[in-house]
């Protein structure tokens, strides 16, 4: 990746929806260089995708848990994993550090949500030993992507 592949992505960041005319006007470069530029970052993986970012209140997902998981034994963690990928709400997994084996962001509808999703679908998971729950009161900051320096 050079400067110009860093730019392209940094614009990609603050607006996916971008069209490649308008990137290729800031960087000064033609369409079809930014257009290859987009096709390579994409097939080697260091674009991942395009999403929509919601507004999960405003859809009825008025609750943000994060459950910190402990389990049975640390060798359980891939099909613990495998189970959680499988429970909708369970919108990050990270396997971690620290007391917890697995950090999970949940959201759910309401608090009774939260709480079904936790007794039927979590703790029931086979290799979890027991949870933790965090719920957020407020996003003070969310979902943002991480700019990349350009030498």
């Amino acid at each position: 990746m050079d400067n110009i592949d860093i730019k392209i992505l940094n614009a990609l960041q603050r607006n996916s929806r971008a069209s490649t005319t308008s990137i290729s006007s800031d960087l000064k470069i033609s369409n079809v260089a930014t257009q290859q530029r987009i096709q390579k970052l994409e097939k080697t993986g260091v674009i991942k995708g395009y999403t929509a970012i919601l507004d999960h209140e405003l859809v009825g997902f008025k609750t943000m848990a994060y459950i910190g998981v402990f389990l049975e034994k640390a060798k359980e963690y891939s099909s613990v994993l495998e189970d959680l990928r499988n429970i909708p709400e369970v919108r990050e997994a990270h396997f971690t550090t620290g007391n917890y084996s697995i950090f999970a962001k949940i959201l759910a509808k309401d608090n009774k949500h939260l709480m079904n999703i936790l007794s039927t679908k979590l703790q029931s998971i086979k290799g979890i030993a027991r949870t933790e729950t965090f719920i957020s009161l407020e996003e003070g900051i969310g979902n943002r992507e991480l700019p990349l320096d350009v030498d």
